[in-house]
């Protein structure tokens, strides 16, 4: 900050530092400073397309989608082969729910730039809300990045592991969602109740900001025996790296496709066995993971779905809720006086298709 603003006090007209003081102020959730910073610069520079780019992406942060949408397009106006901002136009479609537009934008970014790792998985999200019956279409979609993304990639092809039969297995988690998120309320139950007698449990947390929840998880992990590895902002390769040096057996990852998955550390095979649970509702695509863990419910039998993973089905539930302590009891349901069921969902606006209408 110190450098830029010292940039701008010998170059007041210097749109190119009041940009990079928007993203160091965006980085830090100061979105108020952000604006300002990239509002300074558009008014040196009317049609600089970063900006205007960056700006749109703290309006749809903020919740203002025409202002975004109005942003993102005129970055587009201004720099046609802008691929990331055809990813955020994808981005601000899909929290406004009209998925076939997101899809469209995300695959015009990648005709631009075919490598673009947040386009093509966000395309993979986004398809997963598409009712259009065909399972083979949303198949052949992850399949196709997975073979792309493995080429990014060196593989490993031996292991280290000790060859000892009756040796505490080492199983690792990755996940950069061991804070106050979905996943966590399915993963606190198998991190407490874990055999850490008859397994070593190394937990790779790519958390962005900790918060309680990220302390008391880690707090019970080393409590009971286990390892916790922080690695937010560490190369997946070198990721991959500590997996091997840390001689893990079975290695699970629990985001798929989602925001600041390690999908890159996977495609390393850094673990003889690899597995991907909870995080996501598809396959992954990815050929070097070898197991999904489903159940009979989420994933039937007769499932005509396709995966790169051979499905492991729990007997029961794959998942496990624990209630937030902060939640407070239960209060009675509100059906006993209204006399009928309400449904309610914070949930994900794109998830709203018609198949979901003519349930409700």
């Amino acid at each position: 900050i110190v450098f830029y603003e010292l940039a701008l006090h010998f170059n007041p007209r210097c749109a190119e530092a009041c940009n990079n003081l928007g993203v160091i102020y965006k980085d830090r959730d100061n979105l108020d400073k952000a604006v300002e910073c990239y509002q300074m610069a558009l008014s040196i520079k009317p049609n600089f397309s970063q900006s205007l780019n960056n700006l749109g992406v703290v309006y749809t942060v903020q919740g203002k989608m025409d202002a975004a949408a109005s942003m993102i397009e005129k970055a587009i106006l201004a720099n046609p082969t802008y691929a990331e901002a055809y990813n955020n136009l994808g981005v601000l479609y899909r929290d406004a729910g009209s998925i076939t537009l997101s899809v469209q934008a995300y695959e015009r970014c990648l005709q631009i730039d075919p490598d673009s790792r947040n386009a093509g998985q966000n395309r993979l999200l986004a398809l997963n809300y598409i009712d259009e019956g065909s399972d083979d279409k949303l198949y052949d979609a992850h399949r196709e990045w997975g073979k792309r993304f493995m080429k990014l990639y060196a593989q490993y092809t031996s292991w280290d592991n000790p060859k000892v039969a009756d040796r505490p297995l080492v199983i690792g988690y990755v996940s950069p969602d061991f804070f106050t998120h979905s996943v966590s309320y399915f993963v606190e139950a198998p991190l407490t109740h874990h055999d850490y007698t008859n397994c070593k449990v190394v937990v790779y947390s790519g958390v962005v900001k900790a918060d309680a929840k990220t302390l008391r998880f880690k707090d019970k992990v080393l409590k009971k025996g286990g390892v916790w590895r922080d690695i937010y902002g560490i190369d997946e390769k070198k990721v991959a790296t500590l997996v091997r040096e840390d001689k893990v057996d079975i290695l699970v990852e629990l985001t798929g496709h989602t925001a600041n998955n390690k999908l890159g550390t996977m495609a390393c095979c850094p673990a003889p066995i690899q597995v991907t649970w909870i995080g996501y509702p598809n396959t992954t695509g990815l050929p070097a993971i070898d197991y999904r863990i489903t159940d009979s419910l989420a994933d039937s039998p007769n499932t005509n779905q396709k995966h790169v993973e051979e499905l492991v089905r729990l007997p029961e539930s794959f998942l496990c809720y624990t209630p937030s302590p902060e939640a407070g009891p239960v209060c009675p349901t509100p059906a006993i006086s209204n006399g009928f069921i309400t449904f309610g969902s914070f949930n994900n606006l794109a998830k709203v298709h018609n198949r979901f209408e003519r349930f409700i």
